[in-house]
């Protein structure tokens, strides 16, 4: 795909996207996607695990850690997939960018996912589970990406941005506040819980604990919950963006009018 040469860079507006603007940036491989997403696992491996092996290698000893680690790889999900596209220039194909981003990372994540279950004591069940929850997480952030990359309004930008950082907090701003304003014995963790299929870290973090059961039928609908917000979100963004291109053909044809 190949941007038209024009006079110069349009100004944006409320309703613009970046389709008509020579400086958004075209669909591309993510290579950088892939290397900065491999050196944030790699370093937080090496911050959990350092450099030598625990003094009892057994499946115990590294539970702890690795459910650790998925939290942060949800951190790198959640908010660092999203600062980093937030914070370039517009996408001229922001659904077809946002789905290769995070098939590239979801391919790259079962290189992760799949050589625990050497370390673990994860059942087939839950490895699967830790799989369906990672691919939710990105969906959920590919999605937000979908329908705010392609604008150039740095407010737009910055919204999606605290929505971002809203719903890794959610789960745990809500068990607080929950518990400081009703006080109410075992209603903050409901909530949280609830919360949680919004939140990449926690959600990951919660099937990645080290536990040697199958995955519970409450776990099992917050992934489909997940799955199905973030259906939700690209639906809408979907026909947001089919409305705008509306808005600018008509606003077009006023002006050669």
């Amino acid at each position: 795909m190949l941007l038209a040469d024009s006079g110069g860079p349009s100004v944006p507006d409320e309703h613009s996207d970046a389709r008509h603007d020579d400086s958004a940036r075209p669909l591309f491989i993510p290579r950088a996607l892939v290397m900065l997403s491999s050196l944030w696992v790699f370093l937080c491996w090496i911050l959990l695990f350092g450099f030598r092996p625990p003094v009892q290698p057994q499946a115990a000893s590294y539970g702890p850690s690795i459910q650790m680690l998925f939290l942060l790889i949800g951190v790198g999900i959640a908010i660092g997939w999203p600062l980093l596209r937030l914070s370039a220039r517009p996408s001229s194909a922001p659904f077809a960018q946002a789905a290769i981003d995070g098939i590239s990372i979801f391919v790259l994540m079962q290189v992760v996912v799949w050589p625990l279950r050497l370390v673990t004591s994860w059942t087939l069940a839950r490895a699967v589970a830790v799989d369906a929850a990672l691919a939710a997480a990105i969906m959920l952030s590919a999605a937000l990406l979908a329908s705010t990359q392609s604008s150039p309004l740095p407010r737009r930008r910055t919204w999606a941005m605290v929505i971002a950082v809203a719903l890794v907090l959610g789960p745990a701003m809500a068990d607080i506040l929950w518990n400081l304003v009703w006080e109410v014995d075992g209603a903050s963790g409901v909530v949280a819980t609830a919360l949680s299929s919004l939140s990449a870290p926690s959600l990951l973090a919660r099937f990645a604990q080290p536990s040697t059961i199958d995955p519970s039928p409450t776990d099992r609908a917050l992934v489909f919950s997940a799955f199905f917000v973030a259906t939700a979100v690209w639906v809408i963004a979907f026909f947001a963006l089919l409305a705008r291109r509306k808005t600018d053909a008509a606003m077009r044809l006023d002006r050669e009018a």
